[in-house]
């Protein structure tokens, strides 16, 4: 049904009056929340692995994708997001003998069940299980709001682009049967339009298009973001990508939380896969450098400081954990330090070496020598 017969009250049924959605997203909304959570987990781990030492060199071509068409060229990167995404569980066994990586067959499924329920682990793979990760739950429902925000942004964007005519008193001035000639009218200003030719309105007749206003969209999207930040355990601008502003902010406090959210899933996720699949001892070491000038400074002070304030040994402790380090560890490390020295003294300085004596006494008797001849 067409706008002016309505306009001019002709009957229709409610499915006439129905309209279809304009401008449809193309991208369909499950795929969008699916490719905007494993996107979020590959980000996440993806830093992660990159704070994590300690790995072996052999073992980083299997964290990543590669482009070769073969049963492994998925990394376990890639497989952990993809499991957390979809809340399943993974089986994944490792051939260290052609340093391959890939997902465990049926028969191989059934075997890593069979030990795990018996003594925790297998010694043909490891078995991971997210389908209690409840985070993913939540970052869905926030995932499929910002679906909807980006539809309405869609729709105004594409509807700005249409002309609007907008004639004065159009109902009140035009019956029902000049119904057509008022549309072929307007049909005509649009076709002057399009070509950028002249016109002629009415006074009162209005040509615009629709004005487009993100504010809207920007506070939902800003939100969503900040929910999402919340769920995940990171900073907002960990998120947004945009760093925080304001006087004096040198973004040291993102990067600190972003250290902080980023262990929870080292200590969670990637130490335990890594120890169960290659049996690597790994660390997290934190990138905040500012850190390590203060722990430096720290040192420095410690030195000007008696040991009648403070003993040694607090000293000690207090300076392991500003470098990040285990103060019982480090304690151990000193004494065996000290222990080594102890059993292996440097030489007494004062001590000459005989050959050195005997070589200086033969240089004496020969200049003694020289002057008798003289």
């Amino acid at each position: 049904m067409s706008l002016l017969s309505w306009a001019f009250g002709s009957q229709s049924s409610l499915s006439d009056s129905e309209l279809p959605e304009i401008f449809p997203l193309s991208l369909d909304k499950q795929i969008f929340i699916k490719s905007d959570i494993l996107t979020t987990y590959l980000k996440i781990l993806t830093d992660t692995i990159e704070r994590t030492h300690g790995l072996p060199e052999k073992f980083h071509p299997l964290l990543w994708d590669n482009c070769l068409q073969s049963e492994s060229n998925t990394g376990l990167i890639s497989l952990l997001a993809c499991a957390m995404t979809d809340k399943k569980d993974l089986f994944l066994v490792y051939k260290g003998s052609v340093n391959v990586l890939r997902i465990a067959d049926s028969t191989e499924q059934e075997q890593i069940k069979r030990d795990y329920e018996k003594t925790g682990k297998s010694s043909v793979g490891i078995f991971v299980s997210f389908k209690n990760y409840f985070r993913t739950d939540m970052l869905e429902i926030y995932s499929a709001l910002e679906y909807c925000v980006l539809c309405s942004l869609h729709k105004t964007l594409n509807v700005s682009k249409a002309v609007q005519i907008k004639i004065s008193e159009l109902r009140s001035s035009v019956s029902l049967a000049d119904a057509s000639i008022a549309s072929t009218q307007a049909k005509s200003i649009a076709n002057a339009l399009r070509n950028g030719r002249d016109t002629y309105l009415d006074a009162k007749d209005i040509i615009e298009t629709a004005k487009i206003d993100t504010s809207s969209t920007e506070k939902a999207i800003l939100f969503l973001d900040g929910k999402r930040a919340f769920i995940l355990g990171l900073p907002l601008a960990y998120i947004s990508g945009e760093q925080t502003t304001g006087i004096g902010t040198t973004g040291e406090a993102d990067a600190k939380a972003v250290e902080r959210g980023l262990k929870q899933y080292f200590v969670s996720i990637i130490q335990p896969v890594l120890k169960a699949l290659f049996g690597a001892d790994t660390e997290f070491k934190t990138e905040d450098f500012r850190g390590m000038t203060t722990a430096l400074e720290v040192l420095k002070t410690f030195e000007l400081v008696s040991d009648e304030n403070l003993s040694q040994e607090s000293k000690q402790e207090i300076i392991a954990r500003v470098f990040d380090l285990d103060p019982d560890e480090e304690q151990k490390n000193l004494k065996s330090e000290a222990a080594q020295r102890d059993a292996n003294p440097p030489p007494d300085q004062n001590q000459q070496d005989p050959n050195q004596n005997q070589n200086s006494g033969q240089q004496q008797n020969g200049k003694q020598g020289t002057q008798t001849q003289g």
